[in-house]
C-alpha cells in the first residue's frame, strides 16, 4: 500500500530527530554529519511530495510548460525534485479524470517543454505508472499478474515517453515497487521483467537502489556504519547485475541529495570507500547522477563546488578522486554531451560501462 501524504509528512519530521538522538552515540564530527543526511533526505521526500506549490487549483489546469517554468522558479536545487512531484502529478491527473494516459510527454503534449526538464518529467511519470499498476498487487500475489502489471508499466512508459527517455520512466518502478511494497515485490517484478527484455532489470534494480537510500532504515544510523542502505544494496538483489544496479542507484541518490554537503559523501567513503573500489558501480551512480543533474540544470554552482571538492585527510582524498573526481570530470567534461547530442540520456539510468557506450556513439 501506498503511504499516505500525512504518514510521509509525519515520517519526515520524526526520522531527523531520532536520527539526531541515536547519532550521539556516533563519535566526533560523523555524528554531525548523520544528522544532516537524515534531514537531507526528509527535505526531498517533502519537496517530491509536496509539489502543490507549483499546481493549479483543484478542479483547474494550467499548461505543463507553464508549470515546469514555475517548478524552476523555485530555485535551481529543489527544481530537480519539483519536476519530478509535477511528472508524477501530471500523470496522476489523468487517472483521476479517468482519461487514458496516453502520450504524455510525446507529440503536442510535448510542445513547449524545456528539454532539461524531460529527465525528471519522465521519471515522475513512471512514478505514477508503478504505483497506480501494482496498487492491488502483492509480493505474492500470482506470477501472471505480476507479469500483466509488469507489461502494462513497460507499455505506458515506451507509449508516453520521448526518444531516449524511455529508461528514465521504468527506473521508476523499481522506486515504486521498494519503496512501496518491499523487497518481494522487486524480486517479483525482476523474475518478469527478465522474460520480457533482459535490459528492464537493471532499470528496476536502479531504481530499488534509490529507494533503499530513501528507505526509513536508512535513516537511523547503525553501529558500524551511518549508511544501512550499503548493505541492502549488496543483499538484496539475487544477482549480481542487480546489486551492481542497486549499489549505483544508491550512489545516484546519495549524490543528488547532499550534492550541497560534499562532506557528507567524504564520511560516507571514510566508511565504505574501500568496498567501493571492487567495482565501478559506485562511480557509475556519481557519474550517471552529475549527468542528469547537470541536464536538468547545467546553471547550478553545487555542481562545481562538489566536482572541485577535496577532503583534507590524504586517505579520503585519493578516494575522492577515484569514486568522485574522475567520475565527474567523464560526466561534465564528456559523457554528458555526447549522451545528449544522440538523444541516450536514459542510459543513465542503469548502471553500465558508460564510456564504452560514449565511444561507440561518438564514432557513430
Amino acid at each position: 500500500m501506498e503511504p499516505s501524504p500525512e504518514l510521509m509528512a509525519f515520517m519526515s519530521r520524526l526520522l531527523p530527530p531520532m536520527t539526531r538522538a541515536i547519532s550521539l552515540l556516533i563519535p566526533g564530527r560523523d555524528s554531525r554529519v548523520a544528522w544532516q543526511n537524515a534531514k537531507n533526505n526528509a527535505d526531498i521526500i517533502q519537496l517530491v511530495a509536496h509539489v502543490s506549490a507549483v499546481l493549479p487549483p483543484p478542479g483547474s489546469q494550467a499548461p505543463l510548460p507553464e508549470l515546469v517554468e514555475k517548478c524552476y522558479a523555485l530555485g535551481l536545487f529543489p527544481a530537480l525534485w519539483a519536476v519530478e512531484g509535477l511528472g508524477h502529478w501530471y500523470a496522476d491527473s489523468f487517472y483521476e479524470r479517468k482519461a487514458p494516459p496516453q502520450a504524455l510527454l510525446t507529440g503536442s503534449h510535448a510542445d513547449g517543454l524545456p528539454a532539461k526538464s524531460l529527465t525528471m518529467l519522465h521519471a515522475g511519470i513512471g512514478m505514477s505508472f508503478a504505483k497506480r499498476n501494482l496498487d492491488k498487487l502483492k509480493a505474492t500475489s500470482p506470477a501472471s499478474e505480476i507479469r500483466k502489471a509488469a507489461e502494462e508499466i513497460v507499455r505506458l512508459c515506451k507509449d508516453s515517453s520521448q526518444e531516449g527517455y524511455t529508461g528514465a520512466a521504468i527506473e521508476s518502478l523499481g522506486l515504486a515497487a521498494r519503496f512501496l511494497h518491499g523487497t518481494g515485490m522487486v524480486k517479483a517484478l525482476d523474475e518478469q521483467l527478465s522474460q520480457i527484455n533482459r535490459d528492464l532489470p537493471g532499470y528496476l534494480w536502479h531504481g530499488a537502489g534509490r529507494a533503499m537510500y530513501f528507505s526509513p532504515p536508512n535513516f537511523i544510523p547503525g553501529w558500524s556504519t551511518p549508511w544501512r542502505a550499503v548493505a541492502m544494496c549488496r543483499r538484496e538483489p539475487p544477482h549480481d547485475p542487480g546489486r551492481r544496479n542497486a549499489v549505483a542507484g544508491f550512489a545516484w541518490a546519495v549524490t543528488l541529495v547532499n550534492m550541497r554537503f560534499p562532506v557528507i559523501m567524504e564520511t560516507l567513503l571514510k566508511y565504505h570507500g574501500e568496498e567501493f573500489l571492487q567495482d565501478d558501480a559506485f562511480a557509475n551512480g556519481v557519474m550517471s547522477s552529475v549527468i542528469m543533474r547537470y541536464d536538468i540544470s547545467p546553471e547550478d554552482p553545487t555542481i562545481r563546488s562538489f566536482h572541485q571538492y577535496r577532503p583534507s585527510d590524504a586517505r579520503l582524498a585519493q578516494l575522492w578522486d577515484r569514486l568522485v573526481k574522475t567520475p565527474c570530470d567523464l560526466a561534465l567534461n564528456r559523457y554528458h554531451a555526447v549522451l545528449k547530442q544522440h538523444r541516450r540520456l536514459e542510459e543513465v539510468f542503469r548502471y553500465q560501462d558508460l564510456g564504452a557506450l560514449v565511444e561507440k556513439l561518438a564514432k557513430s
